[in-house]
């Protein structure tokens, strides 16, 4: 069997060099860590959010402590509280969810389709008087249907938060996710595009929003010149002191500096992949929903059946790449693999969110078989990451193992329904 030295992913930790080391002694040389004061003025934060506005074309960043802290800090924006319902898909990550019950609301599971992305025609579906919100997730990379979901949205006059923690970057046709809703969100942590650790972001066009989002991440209150100031009465909220620091902001000022370069490497690497692997019977891609716009960090593999995407699976970790996952058993990003949503775990010994009398009509089941369309696509397709900074060797390794395990496959045993024929690979898309 071929054998491949794979890399861990964090693409942008591979991309930390000077600038970044430069940047976070100039923080502590000057002594200004917390970003609206200091021993000196404080910049990094600021201009990180100022870059940030440059870079996804929006009116307004507010930069977090955390993706997590984003989420809650924009659905507390929203309006997001007791009595609503917040439409997720069934791939997503634990904070998501987590976020929509902190605020006291319920989660709503929607199926994915073949882009693993939340499903319009099964989010139609799902839309109940008391849902507030949609939630769409641009998971593993890629960008979802926002052209559809939008519809809907407008349709029923619901707002829109976008999540892009797992694709910072992506596109649909040369416009960055996270313009499209009413808010977008990022994660900073080591495990995505770019990183600064642990951070986030929140960027919209509405400036209520914006102040409501800001009021919310702080002290409940606005800012004038670093210093506490009282907002319109819209915007009084409760803070949550989600700040970022300015040692994180000084490191990711520069991560996104870098980031249309981080991007271009994990899309040229994934397109060369793919490219060796395309028309081995079998195998199939995920459909992209916008080719050019996909940040490039995982590749989907989907094989005709469950006991196949095992044994493949078994035979790529032997191979040497080490760190694929069956999406099946792809931990807290799969629904029925997050054991406080399976059992309804409240945030208090009352019981809330699930016993709060506005969430009485809302009563929604978690378990394994909520979304059976979704589950049955986990149970034969693999994730494969792609770092940031791979070798030709490295590529042809991966591309070599990969049709190896997948032509050592078990024999189908049944007939199954194939992907639609409008797969990426079909296409021709990277």
């Amino acid at each position: 069997m071929h054998k491949v030295d794979w890399p861990y992913e964090f693409p942008g930790a591979y991309w930390l060099d000077e600038k970044e080391e430069q940047a976070v002694l100039d923080v502590l040389r000057y002594g200004s860590l917390f970003r609206y004061y200091g021993l000196q003025k404080p910049h990094y934060v600021d201009d990180f959010e100022a870059a940030a506005k440059d870079y996804y074309g929006c009116d307004y960043a507010l930069a977090l402590n955390s993706g997590t802290g984003a989420l809650s800090v924009a659905l507390n924006a929203l309006g997001v509280g007791p009595g609503c319902e917040v439409i997720v898909p069934a791939f997503l990550w634990v904070a998501t969810v987590g976020a929509i019950v902190q605020n006291n609301a319920i989660p709503v599971l929607c199926e994915v389709d073949d882009s693993f992305t939340m499903d319009p025609a099964d989010l139609q579906k799902k839309i109940t008087p008391r849902t507030r919100t949609i939630l769409p997730i641009h998971m593993a990379g890629c960008p979802c249907d926002m052209e559809a979901i939008l519809a809907i949205a407008r349709e029923h006059h619901l707002s829109v938060l976008e999540d892009c923690a797992q694709c910072n970057g992506g596109e649909i046709k040369g416009r960055k996710v996270g313009t499209f809703g009413d808010m977008g969100i990022f994660s900073l942590q080591l495990n995505k595009n770019m990183t600064c650790g642990e951070g986030g972001l929140v960027i919209t066009n509405d400036k209520k929003l914006y102040q409501r989002a800001f009021s919310a991440h702080d002290m409940g209150m606005i800012r004038t010149n670093g210093r506490l100031a009282m907002p319109e009465p819209y915007a009084v909220m409760w803070g949550q002191g989600r700040r970022m620091t300015e040692l994180c902001g000084a490191v990711a000022a520069v991560q996104l500096q870098k980031l249309p370069q981080i991007l271009e490497h994990m899309r040229q690497s994934k397109k060369r992949i793919k490219t060796r692997l395309e028309g081995i019977p079998g195998l199939q891609f995920r459909r992209v929903h916008d080719a050019a716009g996909d940040t490039g960090p995982f590749l989907v593999l989907i094989l005709e059946e469950e006991t196949a995407a095992v044994a493949v699976k078994k035979n790529l970790v032997e191979g040497g790449l080490h760190n694929v996952f069956r999406i099946a058993e792809y931990g807290l990003h799969i629904y029925s693999n997050i054991p406080s949503l399976v059992n309804k775990q409240p945030l208090s010994p009352s019981g809330n969110p699930w016993s709060l009398a506005e969430n009485a009509g809302s009563i929604y089941d978690y378990q394994t078989g909520a979304c059976p369309r979704s589950d049955a696509l986990f149970a034969r397709s693999l994730l494969l990451p792609i770092p940031s900074k791979l070798t030709r060797e490295q590529e042809d390794g991966a591309a070599g193992v990969i049709q190896e395990a997948v032509e050592s496959r078990p024999a189908k045993r049944s007939v199954i329904c194939a992907i639609p024929a409008a797969s990426d690979s079909a296409q021709g898309q990277p």
